[in-house]
């Protein structure tokens, strides 16, 4: 999520606009995930297309080509990793994107035209180019539309970020106030336990080791161990269900086809006449037929009378053009004309209620037919994934149903082709349930599991519906199968006694009244100008000693169980003079701080009810 909102953060919109251009989109060399007839899911609601998909990959191989270099590919990772970059970096765009919504930060198609216009890649020798912007996004896969939709995204996530952004700003007397602390410095004596050392330097005998079982058996407990008997609905088990229908691929490959020349889109310019210009509709009309001539002679080109004569000021200076249609984004009678026409080719004079239009066809897009032999698996593949989640979800609705009524688990086995599967007595650290991996053993060790009940659990791509048959309560270990944990459990007592009436002994000797006891673990040492930031001392030591009046001894313990008895004196503090001379070194840490802050920030706030449902990841080879 971080890495997306830096790129925002780091440059101007229009930057990252036209780095989307510069880099064209990659996919997997040898590998794919997904198909021609694939829906990857939605996260937030927000669909996830084949085009995000294309986006993600390209920009997380930019991101990673930044790092190791111009010739790291994607294909130098394992396929595993590679998707799973990329499905986070499609949740964190999606999900800024939903929240950009919710927030109704939408653009405008118009404001989206006006900054692409202003782009600098997009500049030909009389400012902005049409057939650059053009030639540039198809070479990048996209479409005028496509392109269109992620300029309008990227300018509402801006919009956002950039509010967002501006309440993590830098304060000058915080960021000097930051240096002065960090630059004073304490002389710092200390007497230190190495806990682990002098807990093993501990002498316990056998019979300390049975006198401490016997006083403490709760610390001597066995693990509880759990039976379960369960069964799991398997979306690759269901795959073995289907049946395919017979004729199949010729009556899907039909399907391919239509859908195919469905997605034919067509480009048009067009030269207009506004029929409340003139006296009346005949003068209109006498004008429209006037200009149909001379373009029909070759006295002037079609866009020379746009340029000149055309009254649609909108689509004038764009040499009338209206976009693309694939056959219901312009009227009706333009749709009818544009089925007559070849590309170049001039309409005849069509007319509106308030108009008059001669239309032009620029551009045809077709999407390649590929050879039924090369989708045949594909088209398979399809089939036989939606007929293995709509079986999986057929049987799962009808147990469920059934367990609400309190029909029994053996009973559920005989309805569905799914075996009953019995663990055994297990303990937490061994419970494993087969083909299900989508919950914790931890769950099913929750105290509120109750003997004979069913539990539902959904995965991904399967459900499992486990009772509990049986259970072993901890009981006190035999001290035979205990014996290297008692001694250890001893000597970590013993130790603790020690440790617990050496405190006093400790400030004697930090203050010279008394010897250093010679046993192994224990030390002393005395450190000069000692920093904030030294490790020659735990942190959170370090940051106590600075947190106490000098000359004051302090008891500390560390996180892995050392013990510290120190005292500070000799407190340095920075002049204003040095502190100048230090600034600028603590300057990108306090900013960097401040952007771990926001990134926490950030992270909560949008991942606060995120909805992911992802699907058709899996590598394909």
């Amino acid at each position: 999520m971080m890495e997306f909102l830096r790129n925002f953060l780091s440059g101007r919109r229009l930057i990252f606009i036209a780095i989307l251009l510069a880099i064209p989109f990659v996919f997997f060399g040898s590998t794919s995930f997904g198909t021609t007839f694939t829906s990857y899911g939605s996260v937030n609601g927000e669909p996830v297309t084949q085009t995000d998909v294309n986006l993600a990959t390209s920009q997380v191989l930019q991101r990673l080509q930044s790092i190791y270099g111009e010739e790291f590919s994607l294909d130098d990772l394992d396929e595993e990793v590679s998707i799973e970059l990329i499905k986070n970096e499609i949740i964190n765009q999606k999900t800024m994107i939903a929240q950009a919504k919710d927030l109704d930060l939408s653009v405008s198609l118009q404001e989206a035209k006006k900054e692409i216009i202003n782009l600098e890649i997009f500049q030909g020798d009389s400012g902005f180019d049409q057939n650059i912007f053009e030639s540039t996004i198809r070479a990048n896969g996209w479409t005028p539309d496509e392109y269109f939709v992620l300029v309008q995204d990227s300018i509402a996530l801006d919009r956002m970020i950039g509010a967002m952004s501006s309440i993590a700003f830098p304060i000058q007397t915080e960021i000097e106030f930051l240096t002065s602390i960090l630059e004073t410095s304490r002389d710092i004596k200390f007497l230190k336990i190495d806990k682990k050392a002098f807990v093993n330097s501990q002498d316990v005998s056998l019979q300390e080791a049975e006198e401490f079982y016997n006083n403490n058996p709760f610390l001597f407990l066995s693990q509880e161990k759990r039976d379960f008997s369960y069964i799991v609905l398997s979306y690759e088990a269901y795959k073995n269900q289907v049946v395919i229908p017979e004729n199949y691929i010729d009556e899907a490959y039909a399907d391919y086809l239509s859908n195919i020349d469905q997605q034919t889109q067509n480009r048009i310019s067009h030269h207009m006449i506004e029929k409340s210009n003139y006296d009346d509709v005949a003068a209109a009309k006498a004008k429209i037929l006037q200009d149909y001539e001379q373009i029909n002679s070759g006295q002037i080109s079609f866009e020379e009378m746009v340029s000149s004569n055309s009254e649609d000021l909108a689509s004038k200076d764009e040499l009338g053009d209206l976009g693309l249609s694939s056959g219901d984004a312009f009227p009706v009678e333009f749709e009818n004309a544009i089925k007559k026409m070849n590309v170049n080719d001039v309409s005849e004079i069509i007319e509106l209620e308030d108009t008059f239009h001669i239309l032009k066809l620029t551009e045809v897009l077709k999407t390649e037919i590929r050879p039924k032999s090369q989708v045949e698996e594909e088209l398979l593949n399809e089939l036989i994934d939606a007929e293995a989640l709509a079986l999986m979800e057929d049987d799962f609705l009808e147990l469920e149903s059934l367990v609400l009524e309190g029909v029994n688990l053996y009973e559920l086995n005989d309805l569905v082709e799914s075996n009953l599967e019995i663990t055994g007595l297990q303990t937490i650290d061994d419970l494993r349930i087969n083909n299900f991996s989508s919950i914790a053993a931890s769950e099913l060790f929750k105290i509120d599991i109750i003997p004979n009940k069913i539990e539902i659990f959904e995965g991904e791509n399967s459900y499992a519906f486990i009772m509990l048959t049986d259970r072993v309560q901890p009981t006190v270990q035999p001290y035979i199968d205990v014996t290297e944990l008692a001694l250890e459990e001893t000597r970590v007592e013993k130790a603790n006694i020690f440790l617990n009436e050496f405190d006093s002994i400790a400030q004697k000797v930090i203050l010279g009244e008394e010897m250093l006891p010679e046993v192994k673990g224990i030390s002393m040492e005395n450190y000069k100008s000692v920093k904030r930031f030294s490790s020659l001392l735990p942190s959170e030591v370090v940051n106590r000693i600075f947190e106490s009046k000098l000359q004051s001894i302090i008891a500390h313990e560390s996180i892995n169980g050392d013990r510290y008895w120190t005292q500070s004196s000799n407190e340095v503090v920075p002049t204003p003079e040095e502190l100048i001379e230090t600034f600028s070194k603590y300057e990108e840490f306090y900013n960097s701080s401040l952007g771990q802050q926001f990134d926490g920030f950030i992270n909560h706030t949008m991942k606060q009810g995120q909805k992911v449902r992802l699907q058709n990841f899996a590598a394909n080879n």
